[in-house]
C-alpha cells in the first residue's frame, strides 16, 4: 500500500469480509507487529515469535469485525493488543506449566469424563456454562461447539483436555512448540465460552 488513504481502503473492505485485504493489511504491519513479540531466554525454547503472530492473526480474522476504531490507526492499536495479550498469556501458561498443580488436570474416566471435566473448566464458578441442560446434553453441545472451531484451535483442544495429552505430547503431535499449544488452547477456550454461551 502506498499510503494511508490506501490502507485505508483497505481496512475497509477487510472489514467488509474481504480476506485478501485483511492479509494485505497483516503482510503490510508484519514487521511492526514481529518487532512487539520479545520473548526471554527462559522461554525461547518453548515459544517462537511466529507462534505469538500466527494465533493474533487468526483472532484478528476471526474478530475483526468487533473491531471499535474502524481508522487505521484504530486498527494497529487493537493489532498491537492482540500481540501483546497473545505473547502475556503465553508466557504465563509456560510458568503454569512448569509448575503444574494436580487438581487442574484431569484424570481418566469413564466416557466423557474429560468432557466434563472440560466444561467445568470453560464455566465460571457458580454456573455452567449450557446453564440448565443435562450433563449429556452439554457434553453434546461441547462436541458440537469443538467442530465450530478452527481447525489448530480444536486439535489442541481435542489433545489435551478430551485425550489428556501432555503439553510436549500435543506439540510434538501438532508440530508446533509447547508455547503455541498452550496459546491455541487458551483461545480456543474462549471460542468455546461464547459459543456455548451462544
Amino acid at each position: 500500500m502506498e499510503n494511508d488513504e490506501t490502507a485505508e481502503e483497505c481496512l475497509a473492505r477487510a472489514l467488509e469480509g474481504d480476506s485478501g485485504a485483511f492479509e494485505t493489511l497483516l503482510r503490510t504491519h508484519e514487521a511492526e507487529l514481529r518487532a512487539l513479540v520479545r520473548i526471554g531466554p527462559l522461554w525461547r525454547r518453548s515459544l517462537e515469535v511466529e507462534d505469538i503472530l500466527q494465533v493474533s492473526y487468526l483472532e484478528a480474522f476471526l474478530r475483526i469485525s468487533t473491531l471499535r476504531d474502524r481508522s487505521l490507526s484504530g486498527y494497529r492499536a487493537w493489532m498491537r493488543q492482540l500481540v501483546e495479550n497473545n505473547l502475556r498469556d503465553a508466557v504465563r501458561a509456560l510458568e503454569r506449566d512448569k509448575r503444574p498443580d494436580a487438581r487442574r488436570r484431569q484424570t481418566q474416566g469413564p466416557e466423557g469424563e474429560s468432557a466434563r471435566t472440560l466444561l467445568q473448566r470453560l464455566s465460571r464458578e457458580d454456573e455452567t456454562v449450557s446453564g440448565p441442560a443435562s450433563a449429556e446434553e452439554q457434553v453434546e453441545a461441547l462436541h458440537a461447539s469443538l467442530r465450530r472451531l478452527p481447525k489448530s484451535y480444536r486439535t489442541a483442544i481435542e489433545l489435551f483436555d478430551l485425550e489428556e495429552l501432555s503439553a510436549d505430547e500435543v506439540a510434538n503431535r501438532m508440530e508446533r512448540s509447547r508455547g503455541a499449544v498452550h496459546l491455541l488452547r487458551s483461545r480456543g477456550h474462549d471460542r468455546l465460552r461464547e459459543l456455548l454461551g451462544d
